[in-house]
């Protein structure tokens, strides 16, 4: 079978809901490399794939002024078993109006107050009250007005007979100066009250960028605090619950581009379970090469 055909095809079919459908794109980055994790005591030195992912992805023109637009994405096995998890599944239309998007994905509350201080290749939201990342059965808006950016989201995830939608999420981000404010709220029927959320990025501060973050459920907070200096970065958070443990984690990191698609990182993080048993918290060592195939 031709793989390559078998995936264009259903591309076209699918990921493109449209009879004027555009060719779709393929694409992989493959990222391999030498991972130490200390976990509960115990060291594993492996070579594995760490979140290596491929993916086809189209849009087409549907004409007054509007694009239709989807991508399929899959996760690659990191034990090397051949399995494929799915990252992005979705479809949309974008125009002047703004960005319609069906599926999971990244939705409104990263995308405004998780997402600009995501930085890390792997070290990053074990310690925030909500790490909203790819997620599913959502309808997201997205649109813009002057120097301000606006979004919702509304899920349906459907168990019982309870009211849709069931769960929501609200965002919009504005500049102040050289720095971008992003604040967000999201809701659902699982949290008794709305987790609030805020990033403050495009702090300047001698040679370094810096971003911060907080959020608010109750009385739970969580905090973060990041760092780049050129290729270099620091990623700190911190989980403060009103009743339970402060669990914190640190990443350090360095980049660097080798070339044309290719890309080397060197990243520690160790997470502080603040337990008072030193085996359940975990550190980590990676060296990773990473290859973007398009």
């Amino acid at each position: 079978m031709n793989f390559k055909k078998t995936l264009t095809a259903l591309a076209v079919a699918g990921v493109i809901a449209t009879p004027m459908a555009a060719q779709a794109d393929l694409y992989a980055s493959a990222r391999i490399g030498l991972v130490n994790t200390d976990n509960g005591g115990v060291s594993d030195l492996d070579v594995s794939s760490v979140a290596s992912r491929m993916g086809v992805k189209s849009e087409a023109d549907l004409g007054n002024g509007m694009t239709g637009f989807g991508k399929y994405e899959f996760s690659v096995n990191e034990s090397g078993g051949g399995a494929l998890g799915i990252r992005h599944s979705m479809v949309g239309l974008k125009g002047d109006f703004g960005k319609v998007t069906l599926g999971q994905t990244y939705h409104t509350f990263y995308n405004f107050v998780v997402g600009p201080n995501d930085n890390p290749w792997r070290g990053s939201g074990f310690s925030m009250i909500s790490y909203t990342g790819r997620t599913g059965d959502a309808i997201s808006y997205a649109g813009g007005s002057g120097g301000v950016s606006f979004g919702a989201t509304g899920y349906f995830v459907r168990e019982g007979n309870e009211d849709a939608p069931d769960g929501t999420e609200f965002g919009a981000s504005f500049g102040i100066g050289g720095m971008t404010l992003g604040v967000a709220m999201q809701d659902s029927e699982a949290q008794d009250d709305a987790t609030i959320g805020l990033a403050l990025t495009g702090i300047s501060l001698g040679g370094a960028s810096l971003g911060v973050g907080f959020q608010s459920q109750d009385d739970d907070s969580s905090f973060l605090l990041d760092v780049g200096i050129g290729n270099a970065y620091v990623h700190f958070e911190q989980n403060s619950p009103d009743v339970g443990a402060e669990d914190s984690i640190i990443t350090v990191g360095y980049t660097k581009s080798l070339g044309r698609k290719t890309t080397a990182y060197f990243e520690f993080y160790s997470w502080d379970a603040d337990t008072g048993n030193s085996d359940d918290d975990e550190t980590s060592i990676a060296a990773v090469l990473k290859y973007d195939i398009e």
